[in-house]
């Protein structure tokens, strides 16, 4: 059994307009979410032994932030997860090491929301900025994970009850 964890970044600042949307930090309440985030997503107790990450400013913020609560595991920053197409988001996740048994992917929409439409069948209109959702994979291997059955877990944002 794998889990995926899928989650977006937090909330970005558009202050500064001489920035490309690559170069976007996270504002205040990104930082109070992110924070948040991570508390909720250690209290569920499905961590990752495993994140990837875009390269983004933002998702590396955001990954700043939670990446010490969830234990610091093993991370991999990779510009091809910005702004990702969902096909891109799952053929790279089917490359995952099978020792791995639970992968956090932090990364942008809506390649995120698709990928629960397109992986899990799982219809969420909108994953909100630091989103988070929690699949079971009913497998071992993550290169079968478009074929095995899939459960959702948990998904929680920021504004949802806890």
């Amino acid at each position: 059994m794998k889990h995926l964890l899928l989650m977006r970044h937090a909330k970005s600042d558009w202050e500064n307009t001489q920035l490309t949307d690559h170069e976007r930090p996270l504002n205040e309440r990104g930082q109070r979410d992110a924070l948040l985030m991570a508390q909720k997503i250690k209290a569920y107790g499905v961590l990752p032994d495993l994140m990837l990450v875009s390269d983004a400013q933002r998702t590396r913020e955001t990954w700043l932030i939670i990446n010490e609560h969830l234990g610091s595991p093993q991370t991999k920053f990779d510009k091809q997860f910005y702004m990702a197409s969902p096909a891109t988001i799952i053929r790279k996740l089917k490359m995952i090491d099978n020792l791995v048994d639970t992968v956090l992917l932090l990364a942008h929409n809506p390649g995120i929301t698709e990928v629960f439409y397109d992986l899990a069948n799982i219809s969420i209109d909108n994953v909100p900025t630091a989103g988070v959702g929690c699949l079971r994979l009913h497998t071992d291997k993550f290169f079968e994970i478009e074929k095995c059955k899939k459960d959702l877990v948990y998904f929680s944002y920021p504004k949802d009850s806890f």
